[in-house]
């Protein structure tokens, strides 16, 4: 869904946040949904990339062009500014590759310094591949998908696991981004890994 207005650089939106989006139209005005930016902020538009997985995520599906919307934000600080080191890893779990999307395109990063992690449970679940990939070939960055459900003989997101995959994982910020279940159990794994806390920047998605 892109979002066009003559004034929204004012709001100076960063890669990685949300607003709250208030849809003026039936069935949605009286509810504000919080949903990140899926790109970088344009002078005059913003986009938000919306998977229809209640009630009301299905209705955004069917907005109408020139439908008005009510904006609050932004919110979240999965911004660029807490980043501490040059190397970043990205984790995405389900639709929080939306907020990871946008990190990939943006966050300043010369060639091998970025890796992005997408965790989803079957491979009909990644989204917004043709654009991940479009941006790892122009920046030279690792893009890994991991996908299958989780049990004792497979867990992509282990400590040995992400090791494997990014051996130099404790000298990297780390951006994670997914359900509450998944960003805890990585945070965890991500620690036991030796990832310091500090460079560990978390949020979750509930909506």
């Amino acid at each position: 869904v892109t979002i066009q207005g003559g004034r929204l650089r004012e709001l100076r939106a960063e890669p990685g946040q949300f607003f709250r989006w208030r849809f003026l139209t039936r069935g949605l005005w009286h509810t504000a949904l919080p949903f990140s930016l899926s790109a970088p902020a344009r002078d005059d538009r913003l986009r938000i990339t919306v998977k229809a997985l209640g009630r009301h995520s299905r209705r955004v599906r069917g907005l109408r062009p020139g439908s008005r919307v009510l904006a609050t934000g932004p919110f979240g600080a999965l911004t660029e500014r807490r980043r501490t080191r040059p190397k970043v890893l990205l984790i995405a779990g389900g639709i929080g590759i939306t907020p990871m999307r946008a990190l990939f395109e943006s966050l300043p990063a010369g060639p091998g310094d970025l890796t992005l992690l997408y965790r989803a449970g079957d491979a009909g679940q990644l989204v917004l591949r043709d654009e991940l990939e479009a941006i790892a070939a122009e920046r030279q960055a690792a893009l890994h998908y991991l996908v299958g459900r989780s049990d004792a003989a497979y867990d992509p997101l282990a400590p040995q696991a992400l090791r494997a995959l990014v051996p130099d994982l404790s000298d990297r910020d780390v951006y994670l981004c997914g359900p509450p279940g998944m960003a805890d159990a990585t945070t965890a794994a991500l620690l036991r890994a030796g990832v310091p806390a500090e460079s560990i920047h978390t949020e979750c998605f509930t909506y």
